[in-house]
């Protein structure tokens, strides 16, 4: 704004020198003093290449064909401003009061260029005037008065080289109301990337405005995708307060203006629809403060709270969000919906989103939809920094339980998500019918989990998942599956009147290690009997391997039985049949065992009659009574004194006392 003001200015300055000499001075001495005097009051290269010839009728005034006013050498080859023509018009009233006054002046079919460097210098930023020479015609003593300013059929090109962005404003349509007192109005209309758009805004206070001052502003900008309406005060700073709102079903164009690119954005994210109410407040320093915000994104309403202050890499965005309802976008490279036969995904998930700021924003909303899952009350807190976002959940009331705990999605270095969380008392046929696409399963469950998932797509992460956790289910059902029955009968088709597992409790721990999910301890207990589990679940390759084995059950004939029940293959459309292998292996285990106990026991025997013979034997040629029940030590003292009385028979024989 200060640079229109400043350069419309000059031009005045010009057209008053140009009428004063206008029956004096021939036209091309007059165009060579215009262009010298505009050239030294902007600090840039003007040239006025056609013909410059007073109007007396209808209008006293000036028209110069062919103005050019240079960029400066950075800026490239393009001219800030290169016009077919320049056409100022005086009052007849002042030029005979004396008076220095311009009723209008209008730039026919210019072509602007504004340029913004890399480093953040601007096209359009005029160095100091000097002061005209000493030769130059004397311009008046003080400066003109423009009543208004007016672009017919005019371009504008704005190339901001920090953002690599260019926008292109074609059929450019303004008129610029600058009365000496009252409001100042700019209106008009152009072409902005194939939309068109229209301006209407006022300054209550134009002079205070451009000495650097407030001035109550109003502001609306319409085009064909929506409407942008502010109203309150404002500075050239730049700065403003006050009640802005935006109505809009494509936002394409106000970003293109404000240097900025349309993104892709998802269903209930302002795909189709954005709404923006409230109370802005954007400070001189670069920040900005949202107020009483009301936000629509699609079917989506929340009220916003905001503060988002520059930083040394990346702005800092505080606040807090609430609402009714927030649905979140499907997200990108994500799973392949409730079609596990699909597998995961392995397109990109792109992280650069996470770099674009940080931010720490309290979110409390009634319901939370997203990933086939809708919970709520939700109550978590969201901290991002430098690429690192971690949500605190205090509490997701979800399906008749509650989900707590911390969930972190990592894009430093590559992407990598974990989390700690705790599920408790859920319903789990309806979070796993949202969750999994599965519906068989009844009652209620808690779980706890640890995990971290390294990888740039699903399929990676899934396959590398690393974890532990624990399960506990309450009183439930298996529905479309008898397990009783199945066990009974040994028919894996067998359904029974109902087709379902009925069971009192399931619990067990489990652990993860390169994707693979293992448990050995999965306990059931059902009134029909106890069941045990243990196996792996391929998370990477959506695959299952697990065994059931219950305890002892009466079989139909009175006997008792185990038989183990093996799924196995696609968790899609698992095989779960009886293993009969493992009960043959079981069979073969308790086969062996008894032939090795009718081994053990004839052993046993023939040890028995083996040495009965040779206490036999050891009685006939002692003279002993030994029997089985004779113990070593008793056999030892026999035999000994056995050996005494013979010594001494011996004895008494060789001292003649014997016979």
């Amino acid at each position: 704004m200060r640079w229109i003001i400043r350069l419309l200015g000059a031009v005045a300055l010009v057209a008053v020198l140009a009428l004063g000499v206008v029956f004096a001075v021939p036209t091309d001495r007059i165009a060579a003093v215009a262009a010298d005097r505009l050239g030294q009051s902007l600090g840039r290269e003007v040239t006025l290449s056609g013909e410059v010839r007073p109007t007396l009728w209808p209008h006293l005034g000036v028209r110069a064909a062919g103005l050019r006013v240079g960029n400066p050498d950075w800026a490239g080859d393009a001219p800030l401003i290169a016009a077919e023509a320049l056409s100022v018009r005086v009052p007849w009233s002042a030029i005979l009061a004396g008076e220095v006054q311009i009723d209008e002046i209008t730039l026919v079919a210019p072509e602007i260029t504004l340029v913004r460097a890399a480093d953040g210098r601007v096209s359009w930023a005029f160095s100091d005037a000097a002061e005209p020479s000493g030769t130059a015609p004397a311009g008046p003593a003080r400066p003109p008065t423009i009543t208004a300013a007016e672009i017919s059929d005019g371009a504008l090109t704005w190339r901001d080289e920090a953002a690599g962005q260019d926008v292109r404003i074609t059929g450019l349509e303004a008129r610029l109301a600058l009365p000496a007192d009252g409001t100042a109005r700019v209106a008009g209309k152009a072409n902005v990337n194939g939309t068109q758009v229209t301006l209407d805004a006022t300054a209550a206070r134009l002079p205070a405005l451009l000495e650097g001052g407030l001035s109550d502003l109003e502001l609306a900008l319409d085009w064909s995708g929506g409407e942008l309406r502010f109203a309150g005060r404002g500075a050239l700073a730049p700065a403003l307060e006050g009640a802005l709102s935006v109505e809009a079903t494509d936002l394409g164009p106000l970003l293109a203006i404000l240097g900025a690119a349309m993104p892709d954005l998802p269903q209930g994210f302002g795909r189709d629809r954005l709404a923006l109410s409230g109370r802005v407040t954007l400070t001189e320093e670069g920040s900005a403060h949202l107020r009483e915000g009301r936000v629509a994104l699609d079917d989506t309403a929340l009220a916003v709270a905001l503060d988002i202050t520059p930083g040394a890499d990346r702005p800092m965005i505080r606040g807090t969000v609430s609402g009714a309802r927030l649905v979140l976008p499907e997200a990108q490279g994500g799973a392949a919906g409730t079609d596990t036969t699909a597998g995961w995904s392995r397109d990109r998930i792109e992280v650069s989103g996470l770099f674009a700021a940080d931010a720490e924003i309290a979110l409390a909303v009634e319901r939370l939809e997203g990933a086939g899952l809708s919970v709520g009350p939700v109550d978590l807190r969201a901290t991002l920094t430098r690429g690192r976002l971690v949500l605190d959940i205090r509490e997701v009331a979800s399906y008749g339980g509650s989900l707590t705990g911390q969930f972190v999605v990592n894009g430093r270095g590559g992407l990598s998500v974990g989390g700690d969380l705790l599920l408790a008392g859920v319903q789990l046929q309806p979070v796993l019918r949202d969750l999994a696409g599965y519906d068989r399963l009844q009652g209620t469950g808690s779980a706890s989990l640890q995990f971290l998932g390294v990888g740039n797509d699903m399929a990676t992460i899934m396959a590398g998942l690393e974890g532990e956790g624990d399960l506990s289910f309450g009183a439930g059902a298996i529905e479309g599956l008898d397990l009783a029955g199945m066990i009974r009968t040994l028919d894996p088709g067998f359904r029974g009147e109902g087709a379902r597992t009925v069971y009192d409790q399931v619990s067990g721990n489990f652990t993860i290690a390169d994707g693979v999910l293992t448990n050995d301890d999965l306990r059931l207990d059902a009134p029909w009997g106890e069941v045990t589990g243990a196996g792996r679940v391929n998370l990477g390759a959506q695959t299952l391997d697990y065994r059931l084995t219950p305890g002892f059950m009466e079989g139909e004939a009175g006997a008792r039985i185990r038989v183990p029940i093996l799924v196995s293959g696609p968790w899609a459309g698992p095989s779960i049949r009886p293993d009969l292998e493992y009960l043959a292996q079981q069979e073969l285990a308790a086969e062996r065992e008894r032939l090795e106990a009718e081994a053990r026991a004839r052993l046993e025997a023939e040890r028995d009659r083996l040495e009965s013979e040779a206490i036999g034997r050891v009685n006939e040629a002692l003279g002993t009574q030994f029997d089985g029940a004779t113990t070593e030590a008793e056999a030892r003292e026999a035999i000994e004194q056995r050996l005494r009385d013979e010594a001494e028979q011996q004895l008494r024989r060789l001292l003649g006392q014997g016979n």
